[in-house]
């Protein structure tokens, strides 16, 4: 149990990485340890891997005196997962490392994860303040049912996989004037644009089946969530719990992907902007205004929402989209946010607010603990 005269250890769990600098996300964490310092918390990076070389203490870095420092930790009170990765095989070997780590030294989860998009989404349609807001939505299974889809919604189509990251393996799928050629345009795994037009339907199903093989994706109808000049957007926002463990929103931005692609993630060469003088000049002052705020409304309603039925959460990143008559639709909800988008956009109060809150929100966390 923490002595409640002490702010307690946070251990930041990110993935490994081949960099000169061993880990992933060292800005970021390198903000958090600075912070974590003067609120007289001991905060340090590790990795699942590095959980084999001690059995009494926990190997990681710290950023003290202008660089990184490596040396034995004691066991965190408190992890911060930021851990990415959708293979099973590392999803298990963190999921074991965490588990000895608890059995050495109980600790407690910043944040839960969200368990993919379709279980978000199935949560969401729960609540009759969101439902209307979330696109027409389904599991893919076969191409069959992906050509009725096509025959019921004007020929197109969007698929993204369940548990997609950064606009990977995204797709929009149009049928041309005669019905029968299929064209696909969208992001691979690596995150290169593609682009596909085939001359059958046929054709065109059956580069999909195998594009989507061994991965479940979701099919829904394609929304023309561009700029005038045909630039995707979305407007990204981050909910925090602060100091008092209470959601905020901390800030928002829109992010405006290359003109003619299909996502708006800047992972895939998009740029950030000013939410509210970017949507006034795409909608107009009132539009833009009256499209603000009904996504700061649900943007406050969605965290407890998604905690009844996920459990306790600490920070949330949720993506609207706004089409041209200024209708508003809640395309997903991350639990691991990126917050790059503020400092892009200069907006230093919320870029502040985005790396202190959760160091304030593991110190309540563990100051309240009995």
């Amino acid at each position: 149990m923490i002595n409640k005269r002490s702010n307690g250890v946070m251990g930041i769990l990110v993935a490994e990485s081949n960099a000169p600098i061993p880990f992933a996300e060292p800005g970021f964490c390198r903000k958090l340890c600075i912070i974590g310092s003067k609120q007289g918390m001991t905060v340090y990076v590790f990795c699942p891997s590095f959980l084999r070389r001690s059995q009494d203490a926990v190997p990681g870095y710290c950023f003290e005196n202008g660089g990184w420092q490596y040396r034995l930790f004691p066991h965190p009170d408190i992890v911060y997962d930021r851990c990415f990765t959708h293979d099973q095989r590392r999803q298990q070997r963190k999921r074991q490392a965490l588990e000895k780590l608890s059995r050495k030294h109980p600790f407690v989860y910043l944040t839960r994860g969200l368990t993919g998009k379709w279980r978000v989404h199935q949560t969401l349609r729960k609540f009759p303040e969101i439902a209307p807001f979330l696109p027409e939505t389904v599991p893919y299974e076969t191409p069959s049912q992906l050509a009725d889809w096509l025959a019921r919604h004007g020929g197109e189509a969007f698929l993204k996989p369940y548990n997609g990251t950064h606009g990977k393996r995204t797709l929009r799928l149009r049928t041309t004037s005669n019905r029968e050629h299929l064209e696909i345009t969208g992001r691979d795994g690596r995150n290169d644009l593609l682009r596909h037009t085939f001359s059958s339907k046929k054709e065109g199903f059956e580069w999909i089946d195998k594009f989507t093989k061994d991965r479940p994706f979701l099919l829904q109808p394609y929304l023309e969530l561009s700029t005038s000049q045909g630039e995707p957007y979305d407007i990204r926002v981050l909910m925090q719990k602060n100091d008092k463990g209470e959601w905020e929103l901390t800030g928002m931005a829109a992010r405006v992907g290359p003109k003619h692609t299909l996502t708006s993630n800047l992972h895939g060469g998009g740029t950030a902007h000013r939410a509210q003088p970017f949507l006034s000049r795409e909608l107009g002052t009132v539009a833009a205004e009256e499209a603000l705020s009904l996504i700061r409304k649900l943007s406050m309603v969605i965290p407890g929402s998604l905690e009844s039925h996920f459990g306790r959460l600490a920070e949330l990143g949720i993506d609207f989209g706004v089409d041209r008559r200024g209708s508003v639709w809640v395309l997903e909800v991350n639990s691991k946010p990126g917050r790059s988008s503020f400092f892009r956009i200069g907006d230093r109060q919320s870029a502040r607010k985005s790396i202190e809150n959760p160091i304030l929100y593991a110190r309540h966390l563990l100051l309240s603990k009995p």
